[in-house]
């Protein structure tokens, strides 16, 4: 990689001339003397100006996602994001969670903490950034009523995969296959939060991803305006974090960062007892980088540089998208703000052939 960067730097200068390429060692004591808060300064400088135009009538679409990711198991490591919460066992890992935009793939915000505990302290900022003409499409370990109400503060729309066990009563049945129910706040709050008796009224709409079947909850609740197989076929098409890191990394299978999921309407669901329950579809099995750094802030450095590489190639592959060509030149600006100016000497630039 570092000589790739050295064969680079000799291109945009624009002379004959060799770069030497720094060792392991050198590099390393680098990334020490850097630390992490630049990479994710310029990662926000960013992504506050990644746009994407509404592709839903009306809406902006916005995933959300998240993943754990295994560091070296170092002590410093161990004491910054811990072990598996559920075991007590394994590496120490990172969660990430990340805000993509549908259209462009490039990521609007995203958040960086230990494995334990994180999918609320991470996925809550997300949340309450959201505003109005946006529609997030999600998968929730549990549907809970208050992170519901965190999304919805700003008048975001939401469109949520449920899991299994969640209760979904219907209430009244649509044209659409579609059914209207409410989701029960008692009991989702802390003992210090009486919302007893809070209900939020939801619509239901169930279908099937890759064969697979799925419950997806959503706030958009005339079938009309959002009829039921276009939900699915949002959800099918959903952004996913893992699959983005893994081309990254050379590791993606095939087909899986951009093939089109089967989908079907509730009709063609299997009947009751035909086998498998109406919860969240099965991710396909996809790699992911492995962090090597075994200090705390190399992972987030690590992390950051993944990110900011992903945002990269994102406007490189999406330049000819509308809104996208500004976004382009401002993406450049912060980049090339955020590294020193090489002195030259001698006479200016000459013309060389370009190294590939």
């Amino acid at each position: 990689m570092a000589r790739l960067l050295a064969q680079g730097l000799i291109w945009s200068l624009g002379r004959p001339t060799t770069c030497p390429v720094p060792t392991a060692a050198a590099l390393s004591r680098a990334r020490a003397r850097l630390g992490a808060e630049p990479l994710e300064a310029l990662f926000r400088a960013t992504a506050a100006r990644v746009g994407g135009p509404p592709t839903y009538r009306g809406l902006r679409v916005l995933s959300l996602d998240t993943l754990r990711i295994e560091t070296p198991d170092s002590e410093e490591n161990l004491a910054a994001f811990g072990r598996d919460p559920a075991t007590g066992e394994g590496p120490p890992c990172l969660r990430v969670a990340a805000l993509a935009d549908e259209t462009t793939r490039a990521v609007v915000d995203a958040r960086l903490g230990p494995d334990a505990g994180a999918r609320a302290v991470l996925t809550w900022p997300l949340l309450r950034a959201l505003t109005r003409h946006v529609l997030l499409l999600a998968d929730f370990g549990t549907l809970g009523v208050r992170a519901w109400c965190v999304a919805r503060e700003h008048g975001a729309e939401l469109l949520w995969a449920a899991p299994a066990d969640t209760a979904l009563t219907p209430h009244a049945m649509l044209p659409d296959g579609s059914y209207r129910c409410v989701l029960d706040g008692a009991g989702d709050c802390p003992e210090d939060e009486d919302e007893t008796g809070v209900a939020v009224p939801v619509r239901v709409v169930e279908g099937a991803v890759a064969g697979r079947p799925v419950r997806l909850v959503t706030s958009l609740l005339d079938p009309v305006r959002a009829p039921a197989a276009e939900l699915v076929e949002l959800y099918a098409r959903r952004w996913r974090f893992r699959e983005a890191l893994a081309g990254l990394a050379g590791l993606a299978t095939p087909g899986s960062a951009h093939a089109r999921p089967a989908v079907t309407a509730a009709s063609a669901l299997p009947a009751a007892g035909a086998g498998g329950g109406h919860g969240r579809p099965e991710p396909v099995p996809v790699p992911v980088p492995v962090l090597r750094s075994r200090s705390a802030s190399g992972v987030r450095q690590e992390m950051w540089g993944y990110l900011l590489v992903h945002q990269a190639i994102t406007v490189l592959l999406r330049g000819d998208l509308p809104g996208r060509r500004d976004t382009t030149a401002t993406v450049g600006r912060d980049a090339a703000a955020a590294v020193p100016r090489f002195a030259t000497h001698g006479p200016g630039p000459r013309p060389v052939r370009r190294i590939v």
